[in-house]
């Protein structure tokens, strides 16, 4: 037997009976992980440094995971303040908790998604479930990063960027035009805006605050407007030279703005056009793509020569430290932005809010985004914390558990307050429901990120290295949830992993011929589709129904002692059952919340239909797993 942990306490499923528990983690599992292991007596030392290893990597996950478009996207369309609020009590009432059971699960049960419901065979499919979001996700993410990438390469190989410069449908560029707009410009049509026609100005009787009114969207306010007339009458007047295109949209999305960065994203990187069609394929992002996708093939290719097996958790610890650098650098750009910009023009804008329910509704979506909810790395994760355990329950999880949510609303605010300073600069960001309707779309972020990075000689310095932090991030987030969907399916049949190899191509090959359906004309709408449905929907859906079953693991006293004494030591049975009652209900809420936000949402009617198909492939693999159980279960009854 194994050296065990002096600190740690005994499970239902012990070290001993590990194999026999799970044939699967003699397989491929989250022992023998490189530099970590303890498994062949390395003694308590080595224990010690290897859960710490295995810490910082699912830590570096949800690191990366902070600096997605998605949440910078939800801050400011919700208000960086209002949403920060709600986002800290997400975490804590929902996200924390949801995160700690995950872990606590596979630690318990020393499986992944795939076999930890195993106890419950009704409940056994969500592990398909989350393999399917896993997947999904995965796709979402690569994609998004090869579309990073093509402003990497513009920023390092082109001397003029193509981001500062127009151009038409068929791609031929053309200069700008400098046009002056006032900020009653701004508020006022989407005609007014893309032509730059002066209108006669009216005082606005409307008095705003950070609530519900019209013009109390993202970072506008426009308070004590009849306290200082003469103050607000001359931030209305002011004139401000802006870089603008002809090219223009005449559908609803995207809210296109006629300025060069906007106009270099959807006409060009994305080449977004009114008929989504399907069949025009988008050569360079294909390109990327094909690219992305090698790389992550390459990536498992070579820990397998390098290891003999793919291990799941296999993360350079010092990755923690490229998200705090990438927000702290993109934090110190935007305040270099702000410095730089017209005093008059920084007086237009102020922090303001959205309508509360749906900030609400974005900051439990991004509390359990950020914390890799539904995509069963976190069991895996349980699963790693069991070995260094020796089988035993780890009395310092509930402490590490904090410290990791601490770390991740530190990275968000970071990643946060430079996305709004950004915003706060971009002076063609309008902030009425009649110009800039923009539920649920979160690519806008990249083109708003490239206006934020032109600081004279420093631009393609600067637009290198966040493009490139973007683009690693994602790439990083796709290649753990590749590894844990792969763990999953072989959980489910173990025989698959004699054919190892082949089982990655195939997924591989898979995943990158559906990313190349987002890499056409219409490819961006349906993109921002997917991801709203999946991140807004499957995953909570997926989360209440881990929560849901784990209701039911409650009828077993092993199971209650061992929370306990994994929550904390003085703890009650019924302060968990209670807790723990209580969040499938917030759950709830947030699903109903979010799917009402979908209704609203700007992307085009049928692509959110198209993008509700892997939600439905999610919702209907438990209900399948469950319907061939009982199957089995009666056939062999008789």
């Amino acid at each position: 037997m194994a050296s065990r942990n002096p600190n740690s306490m005994d499970t239902i499923l012990t070290y001993d009976n590990k194999d026999a528990q799970s044939q699967w983690s003699v397989v491929w599992s989250t022992s023998h992980i490189p530099g970590m292991d303890n498994a062949s007596g390395g003694g308590v030392q080595r224990g010690i440094q290897g859960r710490r290893n295995l810490r910082l990597g699912s830590l570096a996950l949800g690191a990366f995971l902070t600096m997605h478009c998605r949440v910078a996207a939800s801050v400011l369309t919700g208000g960086f303040f209002v949403f920060m609020l709600f986002l800290i009590m997400a975490t804590g009432l929902l996200a924390n908790p949801s995160r700690h059971f995950e872990v606590y699960l596979g630690q318990w049960s020393i499986s992944g998604p795939g076999r930890a419901f195993r106890i419950l065979p009704m409940f056994e499919g969500i592990g398909l479930a989350i393999c399917i979001n896993a997947l999904v996700r995965a796709i979402l993410c690569s994609t998004i990063a090869a579309i990073a990438s093509i402003y990497v390469v513009h920023s390092v190989s082109d001397s003029k960027l193509p981001f500062t410069f127009c151009r038409d449908f068929d791609l031929k560029p053309y200069d700008p035009i400098l046009k002056n707009l006032t900020f009653m410009m701004l508020r006022e049509s989407r005609f007014l805006l893309e032509t730059g026609e002066v209108v006669e100005e009216k005082f606005l009787t409307e008095h705003v605050t950070v609530g519900t009114y019209d013009f109390a969207w993202r970072n506008v306010t426009d308070q004590n407007l009849r306290k200082r007339p003469k103050h607000n009458v001359t931030r209305r007047r002011y004139l401000q030279p802006i870089e603008m295109c002809n090219e223009r949209y005449s559908i609803g999305y995207p809210i296109l703005y006629s300025t060069p960065a906007y106009n270099f994203f959807y006409v060009e990187v994305v080449l977004f056009r009114e008929d989504y069609n399907f069949g025009h394929f988008n050569m360079p992002l294909s390109f990327c793509l094909v690219l992305v996708w090698g790389v992550l093939w390459a990536l498992l290719i070579k820990e397998r020569l390098s290891h003999g097996r793919l291990i799941w958790n296999n993360m350079y610890s010092w990755l923690v430290i490229v998200p705090w650098f990438w927000a702290t650098l993109l934090l110190f750009t935007s305040v270099i932005k702000l410095v730089t910009s017209p005093e008059a023009w920084r007086k237009v804008f102020r922090m303001g809010s959205k309508e509360v329910l749906s900030a609400l509704a974005d900051a439990l979506e991004v509390s359990l985004y950020i914390h890799s909810a539904s995509v069963g790395s976190e069991i895996i994760h349980g699963k790693g914390l069991n070995h260094y355990a020796s089988g035993h329950i780890d009395p310092h999880l509930n402490g590490e558990n904090v410290w990791h949510s601490g770390f991740l609303l530190l990275l968000t605010a970071l990643h946060s307050g430079g996305a709004a300073i950004c915003a706060l600069v971009d002076c063609i960001q309008p902030n009425t429901k009649a110009v800039y309707a923009m539920q649920e779309s979160t690519l806008w972020i990249i083109p708003m990120y490239s206006k934020c990075t032109l600081i004279k000689n420093y631009s393609h310095f600067i637009s290198a290295l966040i493009f490139s932090g973007i683009a690693f991030s994602y790439m990083s987030v796709a290649f753990i949830l590749v590894k844990t969907a792969l763990h999953t399916i072989f959980e489910y049949k173990v025989k698959l992993v004699f054919a190892e190899q082949a089982v990655v191509a195939g997924t591989i090959l898979t995943c990158m011929g559906f990313s190349l359906l987002f890499a056409t004309t219409g490819g961006v709408a349906l993109l921002e589709s997917v991801d709203a449905i999946m991140s807004g929907v499957a995953m909570p859906c997926i989360c209440l129904l881990e929560l849901v079953a784990l209701l039911y693991v409650y009828g077993n006293n092993d199971f209650v002692s061992d929370m306990n004494i994994a929550t904390e030591e003085n703890a009650c049975s019924s302060r968990i059952g209670t807790q723990w009652q209580i969040i499938p209900f917030i759950m709830v809420t947030t699903i109903i919340m979010k799917a009402t936000m979908l209704w609203s949402a700007e992307m085009p009617a049928p692509l959110l239909w198209a993008g509700a198909a892997p939600l439905l492939a999610a919702a209907l693999a438990p209900a399948a797993r469950a319907a061939a159980n009982a199957y089995a279960f009666l056939r062999r009854a008789k």
